[in-house]
């Protein structure tokens, strides 16, 4: 009997032994607790500041805690609640099993669960399964394993890290920050008793939508704790009586959203690194910087709102670009993201009409064939045919200025001069073709025709972050470099190539357009001298605004940086009488001078071939040596392209300068404010007469009744080229013609209709006809 016995117990250890020791060897651990517990991708800026963790797949995750972060209070806790002889049993609780099956007879149903911490982290990495008795087998020996081959702070880590903390809060750092906003190793002991009480049924404890629940389960934890002996009873009631500080919702690392919304869809394929190989993406953002942008639009915004009487929905986006690296130190789209009308819109990469911003590089090409900063325009009406219909462009004033150089032309941004210079260097083929192929706008139409020579004037619509970038280029002098939202060399152990960098423009050219933005005694006629694109330093800057007030932009540059504010409504709607100065260019002034902040303002040497002439600004030409000083001012010229030489054919015999005939009609004017200091060159006894024709509206003219504009659009300016002397009379047997001020305008309605003008001094008569159509 005694040998039979023995047998049996031989043969029970034996079995018991084998599903011990042996069996468990059979099943492998979850793959997802070999990869590790998730973490959601961060990225930091160029400081490691963290600026966003996004969600891994839909959890809230950190990065993993080691054991020694871990709180001896949240691990009392946690174990107390969830596997009280944690640290006695090897993996699978044999007295826990016992009391289960013994508290299900008497209640003839299971009342509680016998799962140990070990086996809950084996479910917790394991796929979703359903929960019936071969799967709590299963669970068991893999848990059996696990503890075979780790020690108790292993398991716990895994345990811990991937943890599930209710509000998608995965992992005991995330439930921390989450809900108190503090590192794991500042929790007290009510808080730790908080944190450990929600894993068992985190939607029914969630703290924030159901406080009464979870504070009934954080005083059973707290109890359970005293139970164990983690806590003595002066601990146990400081904690009852401890007020706990939730934070007012979900706490998480969000800057900066739509600059890391540009970073995924524009480094997709360094990203998708990244995110494999846990890796943080170091950025290019400066986080203290953008903080600041974000709050400047605010302000500002605010401000303007009160001061113009405008609606909250007014918008802005802001841009701030390192010039010699292309990277990208601060990028806000909206005035915020979650605070105000259609903020989740990125106002700087959502194409707007560019208004004036894209005349620099008319006149940069202009420059770069020969023309020079004193060449000088002829600021007069002019119409041109297109394929739409005829095409006049006006200036911002609503005036014209004559004569003007092209320094006063760009930096007071007059439109018809830079209308006429685009028409007159190539048109504008060569102008898309620069922007498309060379600055690299991914906004434009592929059809030129559709801008014509607007385009110079900024009817396309382009997005803030490229024109910025395209201004970076003009503060290099030239040189072309992509814009960058990863640091070289700085994401891990991710490599960037280098970035492409391309000379698209002359140095000196460059130079010079630079110059004249900068230069704000030249711009005073149009901005005055204490308008917010005068800094305390020196400082290139250009504005543009698009029709109707619907955008207004100021984008400028120092050597070192580039910044571009963008303003408006996302629903279109215009504003009101805000222009560029008046909106964009206040934040403008403020990002400026704080991103020089610390550091000593610079500006640019001029180039070699530089040199400084005295010039007549009525001509371009060389100032004659007895011209008055007033009269004369000091120009610089580059690449030799210097100033035709001053010749007495300049001059009338009172010293005055001579004009072209071709400003006749803007001489007799009333916006001619030259008549002491310039007159038109007389014709010669032997010279026939300039040709006397209808210049407005040209033969041909097709004119649109367009029931947007005023009236319809239906006044039409009446203009005749000639000497300036002749004396008119203008006459139309189908159109009514009226005399506002000292312009005749021909009031249009549909039909086809013959224009005359008669020259009452010498009889002759020009004609015109024009088509006017309704849309």
């Amino acid at each position: 009997m005694g040998k039979r016995l023995l047998q049996i117990l031989f043969a029970a250890f034996l079995v018991g032994g084998t599903g011990f020791y042996v069996v468990p060897l059979f099943f492998s651990l979850p793959a997802e607790l070999e990869k590790g517990p998730p973490r959601g991708l961060l990225f930091v800026d160029r400081n490691n500041q963290p600026i966003r963790r996004l969600l891994d797949g839909d959890l809230r995750a950190e990065d993993p805690a080691s054991f020694d972060e871990f709180p001896k209070v949240l691990i009392d806790a946690t174990v107390a609640v969830e596997d009280s002889r944690f640290f006695s049993h090897p993996g699978i609780d044999f007295i826990g099993i016992g009391r289960a099956v013994w508290d299900g007879i008497a209640n003839q149903r299971f009342v509680s669960g016998a799962s140990t911490v070990t086996q809950q982290t084996i479910k917790i990495y394991s796929p979703p399964r359903p929960r019936n008795l071969r799967t709590k087998v299963v669970e068991m020996f893999k848990a059996r394993k696990l503890e075979m081959f780790s020690d108790k702070e292993t398991i716990l880590t895994a345990y811990f890290n991937k943890l599930p903390y209710g509000n998608q809060y995965t992992g005991a750092r995330a439930a921390a920050h989450g809900y108190f906003g503090k590192p794991l190793g500042d929790l007290s002991a009510p808080e730790a008793a908080m944190l450990a009480g929600i894993p068992n049924k985190p939607t029914r404890f969630n703290p924030w939508r159901s406080r009464e629940e979870a504070k009934a389960r954080q005083l059973w934890v707290l109890k359970r704790m005293k139970e164990e002996g983690y806590l003595t009873e002066a601990e146990f009631t400081s904690s009852l009586i401890e007020a706990l500080n939730f934070l007012p919702g979900p706490a998480q690392t969000f800057h900066a959203p739509h600059f890391v919304s540009l970073v995924e869809s524009h480094e997709a394929g360094l990203v998708a690194g990244a995110k494999a190989k846990g890796t943080p993406i170091r950025t290019t953002l400066d986080l203290d910087l953008q903080h600041f942008v974000e709050a400047t639009m605010t302000a500002e915004l605010s401000r303007l709102s009160h001061e113009a009487g405008e609606s909250n929905d007014i918008q802005a986006a802001a841009v701030i670009i390192e010039n010699s690296t292309g990277d990208i130190l601060a990028l806000s789209g909206s005035r915020s993201f979650f605070g105000s009308l259609a903020g989740q819109m990125n106002g700087a990469w959502t194409p707007r009409s560019a208004g004036s911003t894209l005349k620099p590089f008319t006149y940069l090409m202009a420059l770069e064939q020969g023309k020079t900063a004193a060449s000088v325009i002829a600021d007069t009406p002019i119409e041109y045919i297109t394929s739409t219909g005829t095409y006049q462009p006006v200036n911002f004033d609503r005036r014209f200025h004559g004569p003007v150089s092209i320094r006063h032309a760009l930096a007071n941004s007059l439109n018809v001069p830079a209308v006429k210079l685009l028409n007159e260097i190539g048109g504008p083929t060569r102008l898309h073709e620069l922007m498309q192929d060379h600055l690299h706008f991914s906004s434009l139409n592929t059809d030129v025709a559709e801008y014509g020579l607007g385009l110079t004037l900024g009817n396309a619509e382009v997005r803030l972050l490229e024109l910025t970038n395209a201004y970076a280029c003009l503060a290099r002098l030239g040189e072309f470099r992509p814009y960058r939202f990863i640091q070289q060399g700085q994401a891990g152990d991710l490599t960037l190539p280098e970035s492409e960098t391309m000379q698209i423009f002359d140095q000196a050219s460059t130079w010079l357009i630079a110059d004249i933005l900068s230069d704000t005694d030249a711009r005073a006629d149009a901005f005055g001298l204490s308008s917010p694109l005068n800094l305390p330093f020196r400082c290139a800057a250009k504005t543009g605004t698009s029709t109707d007030f619907r955008d207004n932009w100021t984008i400028g540059f120092t050597p070192d940086y580039t910044v571009g504010v963008w303003m408006g409504c996302f629903t279109n709607r215009p504003l009101k009488e805000i222009s560029g100065a008046m909106g964009a260019a206040p934040i403008f002034h403020r990002l400026m001078v704080e991103v020089h902040r610390g550091q000593e303002p610079r500006w640019y040497e001029p180039p070699g071939s530089a040199t400084q002439r005295q010039i007549n600004p009525l001509n371009g030409h060389a100032a004659a040596a007895d011209l008055a000083r007033d009269r004369a001012h000091v120009e610089w010229f580059v690449n030799g392209h210097l100033p035709p030489p001053a010749s007495k054919d300049d001059y009338s015999a009172d010293g005055r300068t001579l004009l072209p005939l071709t400003y006749a009609n803007w001489w007799r004017s009333n916006e001619n404010k030259l008549k002491d200091v310039a007159a038109l060159t007389p014709i010669a006894e032997n010279e026939s007469p300039p040709p006397f024709r209808i210049l407005s509206p040209l033969d041909g003219t097709v004119a649109f009744l367009d029931p947007d504009l005023p009236e319809h659009g239906s006044r039409f300016p009446l203009r005749i080229a000639g000497s300036g002397e002749e004396t008119i009379q203008w006459k139309s047997e189908s159109l009514d013609i009226e005399l506002e001020g000292d312009t005749f305008w021909v009031i249009l309605r549909p039909g086809k209709h013959a224009i005359e003008a008669l020259d009452a001094g010498t009889g002759r008569i020009a004609t015109s006809t024009l088509v006017v159509e309704a849309l």
